[in-house]
């Protein structure tokens, strides 16, 4: 098939398309029509049936198999390897609480603040809540950093963890988490990945970059619902988290009367889960691996460059970010002399087109316009997306 026509067939089942040309995939991305059913297809048996009935119980179970092996086949790791979390952020709290601190330890961080606060808050409140020394690593103008920074630091007694975002929220770029997971591991370091902006949109494999942990919703790139993450936790790793909430589902009492954790996955899943949301996810997993991280990543970038292209030819905009499409996302990110961006986000809305509003550092936070378009949106949206900058901006 066609790419044109493969498009057609795609955009038919996003309903947001009918009203809305939406490229704010980096903060929620719509869902399928297919997820829509297999969410309504979940409370209707849930219903009907019972939901503490036999078969209702058995669903569930298969149903967090099934989307523990298809994240598996996402981020090539073991079903044993996943935990259920809330949202990114749920997944990094729970490595930044669960770890043994010791003030002598020290966290090093991609940027400090200049990380998404989802990655940065949680190891800040670690370094106040536990005396751990939280270190930042220097970064350029597109968010990258000096590797043999982060070889001095790792070489010094003391450094337990280090932590980034494997693709930046603001301007796409893409970090290089391999190259930092071979450094890692041969410093013995924890190496713990936000990867909210890459998981669904380019290719994830976590055992060649060699992290211990990584964090990822379901409602971003991957088309899920809200409500749902994923925390990666690699089978070496588990027992080094303690896990923050306790229940029947993740503990059982010995006959000495004491607690007793379950084996990782369950250690970490007390109480009941977001059953709705797993359905939702597992169509959602189901839909764009059928479609392909490598196709998706072709359709992507081919309207990030179109839209690139095109704002490099006005007047008064900046385009910020690398200039290599290798090293960056779909995520196009500029700003113009003539409006702010709030203004411009505010002004494309009214027109229809959602977009969204960012800082960019260093060195000040400057607000930016972000689009980030996902393989369901069109040429013809970008040629709006563009002429009504034209208009707007004149």
């Amino acid at each position: 098939m066609s790419y044109d026509k493969d498009l057609e067939l795609i955009r038919k089942d996003f309903p947001v398309v009918r009203k809305t040309i939406y490229m704010n995939n980096g903060s929620f991305a719509p869902v399928p029509l297919s997820t829509i059913k297999a969410i309504t297809s979940f409370l209707l048996k849930f219903s009907e049936e019972g939901p503490d009935s036999k078969s209702v119980q058995e669903y569930i179970t298969s149903l967090m198999r099934e989307v523990r092996v298809r994240v598996g086949h996402l981020i090539n790791c073991d079903p044993e390897e996943i935990i259920f979390t809330d949202s990114t952020t749920a997944g990094l709290n729970l490595v930044s609480s669960g770890i043994e601190w010791k003030d002598s330890d020290q966290i090093i961080i991609r940027g400090g603040p200049h990380e998404h606060h989802a990655n940065y808050f949680p190891w800040l409140r670690a370094s106040q809540r536990f005396g751990v020394q939280l270190k930042e690593i220097k970064i350029d103008f597109d968010g990258f950093f000096d590797i043999d920074d982060i070889i001095n630091i790792f070489e010094k007694p003391g450094t337990k963890l280090f932590t980034l975002s494997h693709a930046l929220y603001n301007n796409g770029a893409i970090m290089p988490v391999e190259e930092v997971g071979k450094i890692a591991k041969e410093h013995n370091v924890l190496y713990c990945i936000d990867a909210a902006q890459s998981v669904g949109t380019i290719n994830v494999d976590v055992k060649k970059i060699g992290c211990d942990f990584m964090a990822f919703p379901a409602f971003k790139w991957i088309c899920g619902p809200t409500g749902i993450g994923i925390l990666y936790c690699s089978k070496k790793s588990s027992g080094i988290l303690a896990p923050q909430f306790v229940g029947g589902e993740s503990a059982i009492l010995t006959n000495q009367g004491k607690l007793a954790y379950l084996d990782p996955p369950q250690r970490f899943q007390a109480g009941f889960r977001n059953y709705i949301g797993l359905a939702g996810l597992e169509s959602s997993l189901r839909y764009i691996l059928r479609i392909g991280i490598e196709n998706i990543r072709k359709m992507n970038m081919k309207l990030a460059l179109e839209l690139k292209r095109s704002l490099e030819k006005m007047k008064d905009v900046s385009i910020y970010g690398p200039q290599d499409e290798k090293l960056r996302t779909s995520i196009v990110s500029f700003d113009s002399k003539l409006f702010d961006a709030d203004t411009i986000v505010s002004k494309l809305e009214n027109y229809g087109i959602i977009v969204a509003e960012r800082e960019i550092h260093p060195p000040d936070r400057k607000k930016i316009v972000r689009v980030s378009p996902h393989f369901y949106n069109s040429h013809e949206e970008v040629e709006s997306l563009i002429g009504t900058l034209n208009t707007i901006l004149k």
